[in-house]
């Protein structure tokens, strides 16, 4: 029975104790509150009317104004928890002092100067504040003990605890008033209701943990400082704004019943006590139904953007009712309306508009929106109520009536009306900032802990270590950077040989002419690599010729000396002799076996110096079985840029060691290679390896037409090779947003992927029953369907969702996130930009308080076919297409003796 009530309210393992007490905790309040509220009007309206109920409006913000920034500052010195417990204590105190003093000093129906006289209107305004400062702290109490997500889901149920406490506060007050013996003795009921709820919130200070907040320095002036981020904030400015107008919207509604109320009862202060309690009980009931049965599932289903307009409507359609008929039922149906939904799904919804809010800034400033603006506004709302009624402080007014205020009240309403629908759109832009924010934290984090790529590589090149010196020259080898001759200039004389020939190597690739004095010196250096090197650059450089400079050394290996050669005849001049450099070159490339490895090489060297001659022996190079010869070829094609090595260079991408140069020399060619790179992508006869490195060469190149070819290449039915176009795609859809991508061909592949992620929990169901959670087996499957649901997120970002493409990856960032309230950001910011139809499939794939045998049931239900044995569970994982997971189940069948 248990476990039903609680599928039934949603509640998951480890929320119980906490919403039990947020829920005692608001009800408790409440019931204080709307005990107090016929209390209050009952001495009120008996001793002044309510006409004069505007003169306690206005006195109301002044008392808070003097309250609010000291208590923010004690709460900032001592904790919200524990100031929260002692606010409620002295409430209690107080309320002990006021049922003292009607008690024995004020004198029924004294209307003389005494402060006897003036103690109605005092208690009046200590209950106008009470019942603003109580429900703000117990309301930010249930915002501290819940994310995003788990407060949509929970808020329902713990906003019954609101209708609870109205149903509670109702029947004291219409039933208790005779028993305790009047009005002012029910005083004493509610100083016990106010010491409850701070008995709640001493337990829950006790029992629960609140979570680990980033320390952050202590505000100097904390209440000034929320004022002034309201102020600079788009969405609390309209936070400001809604409150503002609903005070005074309420305000005006409350006055009209108290008007009627006054008409109807006269002035029997217990008939009023037990009217506003009859009423409070009713409506109490009805908000409890509604908070219970409608505010979970509205919600759910339609979210903040409907919810937060039903009452601003009911309201309206009341003072329409009003204006037309300014009778007692329509007044009384309007306030109706007004309790069953502020009370019960309203404040539930308003409540989560304060969730996107960091947790540390979300208490001051709703302390600072609820407290003091909303004050502000029934101190306005009093000034214009005075003026358009009897007249204020001896300013006559217009004297409306109920119909009157009533109309003046519908404006109020419909500006109401258009706050709420700025702030849908202005809820998810904040929640989209927040998990912006998130990512760029990641990244900042990401690159201060690795530096640029060119800070780190003049470091290790400035390093006095040889091996750090070594590791920069290898990947400038790779892809050399300009910025960084002046250090590779200063390697030249260091004292390990192999880093001054390397050196010297790269500044003669970037034909570096500075140095040409220094290296007619290296000729001489006492190792013969180096030498060599040097004799290379003259030839090359400064066209000497190198039979000369050979007479004057006493040891040059002969490839040095083929090198030189070689170069000197291709060089341009008078001496130029392309023929004798080909014979030369020849002979170099086809040198076999490890020791011909050296002449390989310095033939790569010179033809990289050869821009348009000798492609064949290019193409020979880049074939090389030696991973250094094949390096330096590709290089060397990458420096002239010539069209023939192309297939060669698409073949390499296959070969691990060099593909990522490959990759990079490619994408120098530009739009000249792209037809030759589709026509690779599209054929059958090209291996697989090359075809999954063909996308990131298109990237690189990044024109038009290579994005053109990506989009072609989402069909690909290699899973990997698709996975790698999509990321391809997106890289280039980021950079070029206005490129147009076939919208149903995205929408096929998703809802394919999705079913495909589906299909997977079908088949983790079975296994996981069989097989330990650290196996293998089930951590390949869980690794592949980390990669579907990445590439779920990589297709819906080329959605045409507007305004949210680049938020649609802060989202795939947030949801991966170790941080509940930004997992929860995530999900909610997904909730409401995403079609209604996508909503429903993927939400439950991704919220982790959906558990995996709910998600199995689910896929069941979706996809169909359930999986009910290993056995089938191995023969889908075989027939996937997908060969990681197909050596998953290669695996399995021996792991489980199939």
């Amino acid at each position: 029975m248990l476990l039903r009530l609680r599928r039934f309210l949603d509640v998951r393992s480890g929320e119980g104790l906490r919403v039990l007490l947020a829920f005692l905790y608001i009800a408790a309040v409440v019931a204080a509150f709307l005990l107090a509220k016929p209390i209050r009007n009952s001495l009120f309206l008996k001793q002044y009317g309510p006409y004069s109920l505007v003169y306690v409006y206005a006195a109301v913000p002044i008392a808070l104004t003097l309250f609010v920034p000291i208590y923010t500052l004690v709460a900032t010195r001592i904790g919200t928890r524990r100031v929260t417990v002692w606010t409620l204590v002295f409430f209690s105190g107080n309320v002990l002092l006021f049922w003292y003093a009607f008690r024995f000093h004020a004198t029924a129906g004294a209307r003389t100067g005494t402060v006897a006289w003036l103690l109605p209107g005092v208690f009046y305004v200590w209950v106008n504040c009470f019942g603003v400062i109580a429900p703000v702290q117990a309301w930010s109490f249930a915002n501290s003990l819940f994310d995003t997500r788990q407060a949509k889901r929970l808020f329902g149920l713990i906003g019954a605890g609101a209708s609870l406490g109205a149903i509670t506060g109702g029947i004291m007050a219409r039933f208790l008033v005779r028993p305790v013996g009047g009005t002012v003795n029910m005083m004493l009921v509610l100083a016990a209701l106010i010491l409850f709820a701070a008995a709640v919130v001493a337990v829950a200070s006790a029992r629960i943990v609140r979570p680990r907040l980033s320390p952050r320095a202590r505000p100097r002036h904390p209440f000034r400082d929320s004022l002034g981020q309201i102020a600079a904030s788009p969405y609390l400015r309209l936070m400001a704004a809604l409150v503002f107008l609903i005070a005074i919207s309420t305000q005006w509604t409350a006055f009209q019943l108290s008007v009627i109320a006054d008409r109807q009862f006269g002035g029997d202060e217990d008939a009023l006590t037990r009217f506003f309690g009859t009423f409070n009980f009713a409506l109490g009931g009805a908000s409890f139904l509604l908070q219970l049965f409608v505010a979970g599932p509205v919600l759910r289903r339609f979210g903040i953007g409907v919810a937060i307009l039903l009452l601003p409507l009911s309201l309206g359609f009341g003072s329409a009712l009003i204006l037309l008929a300014p009778v007692f039922w329509a007044v009384l149906l309007t306030n109706a309306s007004d309790q069953a939904l502020r009370f019960s799904l309203d404040k539930s919804t308003y409540e989560l508009l304060y969730l996107p809010l960091p947790l540390t800034e979300r208490a001051p400033v709703k302390n600072a929106i609820d407290i003091v603006v909303s004050r502000v506004a029934d101190a306005a709302g009093a000034v214009m109520l005075g003026w358009a009624t009897r007249g204020f402080f001896m300013i006559d007014g217009l004297q409306l009536g109920l119909r009157g205020t009533a109309a003046v009240n519908l404006g109020f309403i419909g500006m109401w009306t258009a706050i709420a629908w700025r702030l849908r759109s202005q809820y998810v832009r904040t929640i989209e900032q927040s998990i912006h924010r998130h990512r760029i934290d990641s990244e900042r984090l990401d690159q201060n802990a690795i530096p640029s790529t060119l800070s780190v590589l003049g470091g290790m090149l400035s390093a006095g270590e040889p091996a750090s010196v070594r590791r920069a020259l290898e990947v400038l080898e790779r892809q050399p950077l300009p910025d960084l001759q002046p250090q590779i200039r200063a390697l030249l004389e260091r004292d390990e040989p192999e880093i001054r020939r390397r050196a010297l190597a790269l500044l003669n690739a970037s034909a570096d002419l500075t140095i040409a004095p220094r290296v007619i010196e290296m000729l001489r250096d006492p190792d013969l690599g180096v030498r060599t090197e040097a004799l290379l650059y003259l030839t090359r450089e400064m066209g000497v010729d190198p039979l000369r400079q050979l007479e004057d050394l006493d040891d040059v290996e002969a490839f040095s000396v083929r090198a030189g050669m070689a170069a000197f005849l291709a060089s341009p001049g008078l001496s130029q002799n392309l023929d004798a450099a080909r014979l030369l070159l020849e002979g170099m490339a086809h040198t076999e076996g490890p020791d011909g490895v050296r002449d390989r090489i310095e033939a790569a060297h010179v033809l990289a110096l050869i821009p348009n001659a000798f492609d064949d022996l290019l193409v020979l190079l880049i074939g090389d079985a030696d991973a250094g010869v094949a390096r330096e070829a590709i290089l060397a094609a990458g420096r002239a840029t010539r069209p023939a090595p192309v297939g060669s260079l698409v073949g390499a991408l296959a070969r691990p060691a060099v593909s990522g140069d490959a990759a990079r020399t490619l994408a120098q060619y530009g739009d000249a290679v792209v037809p030759e790179l589709e026509r690779h992508l599209h054929d059958d006869g090209t291996p697989l390896d090359v075809k999954r490195e063909l996308p990131a060469v298109l990237v690189r190149i990044g024109t038009p037409l290579a994005q053109q070819v990506l989009i072609e290449g989402l069909l690909q039915a290699d899973v990997t090779l698709r996975h790698r176009v999509l990321t391809s795609l997106n890289k280039l859809h980021e950079l070029h947003p206005g490129v147009i991508v076939d919208q149903q061909v995205v929408k096929l592949l998703l809802a394919a992927e999705i079913a495909g992620h589906y299909r997977s929990y079908q088949i983790l169901g079975p296994l996981r029953s069989q097989l330990k959670s650290d196996d293998a087996i089930l951590e390949g499957l869980r690794h592949a369907m980390e990669q579907e649901l990445e590439r779920i997120f990589r297709l819906m970002a080329l959605l045409n969702v507007p305004a949210h493409h680049g938020a649609l990856y802060d989202a795939y960032v947030g949801v991966r996130s170790s941080t509940t309230l930004v997992r929860a950001n995530a999900l909610e910011f997904l909730e409401n930009v995403l079609p209604a139809d996508l909503r429903r499939v993927l939400l439950p794939l991704l919220d982790s308080q959906v558990t995996v045998d709910e998600r199995i049931a689910l896929a069941d239900r979706l996809v169909g076919a359930p999986l009910e044995s290993a056995e089938h569970a191995v023969d889908t994982l075989l027939g996937s297409g997908d060969t990681w997971l197909q050596s998953c189940a290669v695996y399995a069948v021996g792991a489980l003796q199939l």
